[in-house]
């Protein structure tokens, strides 16, 4: 064999051993990525399950605890009281053919939304973000996140100024420990709120600007 064979050969082996140590570089990088992320999700908080009352049309449905969300690797928390009344996610029924529904992944941070929207301690937008937070500390696929995102914002002026509205008038979202079983279990909200108007029934005082509105001047989880 030439000296120059000898050298060609010397030259492509070292070419190899370059590249297979780069590929293995670079999938021990991949590898260490992909563990950082999911030991993340292990210790990050998600929005918690609560447990839930229905009203007898199962449209509406009352908490029947207080419902704690830690924000991201925050010491900043949202808590949903006990015995507010919820209708998850509010989506049309002409999206449900896309696997839209109230009650998906993103059910637990619709509740959060919901809640947002009726204290509006926040902001409109702060509260749409933090859904957004929210919904990708419940593993909410993009798409699902995405469509709901964009529906809030567009379209979540109307509820947020009728929620203000029905609040200036005094109206409760809010269920006293004492009402929180119907006597009726057919009954719906609508009507189960009547009568708790009629017994004099205030909502609770909500924290203006709390400190972890701030959190929701971005989508980004914390």
């Amino acid at each position: 064999m030439s000296e120059i064979s000898v050298h060609k050969s010397e030259v492509t082996k070292k070419l190899w051993n370059k590249m297979i140590k780069s590929i293995i570089r670079a999938l021990i990088a991949l590898i260490w990525t992909l563990t950082s992320w999911w030991c993340l999700a292990l210790i990050l908080p998600a929005p918690p399950s609560p447990s839930f009352r229905a009203f007898g049309d199962n449209q509406y449905w009352i908490t029947l605890e207080d419902m704690t969300y830690v924000i991201g690797n925050t010491s900043q928390s949202i808590t949903v009281p006990k015995g507010f009344v919820t209708d998850f996610a509010s989506i049309p029924r002409g999206l449900w053919l896309l696997g839209l529904s109230p009650y998906g992944q993103y059910g637990r941070a619709a509740v959060i939304h919901d809640y947002l929207y009726w204290a509006q301690g926040c902001t409109k937008d702060q509260a749409d973000r933090l859904l957004v937070i929210a919904m990708k500390e419940s593993a909410v696929n993009n798409f699902d996140e995405l469509a709901i995102y964009k529906g809030v914002s567009l379209g979540g002026n109307r509820p947020w100024k009728a929620n203000a509205a029905e609040r200036k008038e005094g109206l409760p979202r809010v269920v006293p420990e004492i009402y929180l079983r119907p006597v009726n279990p057919n009954i719906n909200w609508p009507k189960y709120r009547a009568l708790l108007i009629k017994n004099r029934v205030k909502d609770p005082v909500f924290e203006q600007n709390p400190p972890f509105c701030v959190l929701g001047n971005s989508t980004r989880v914390p």
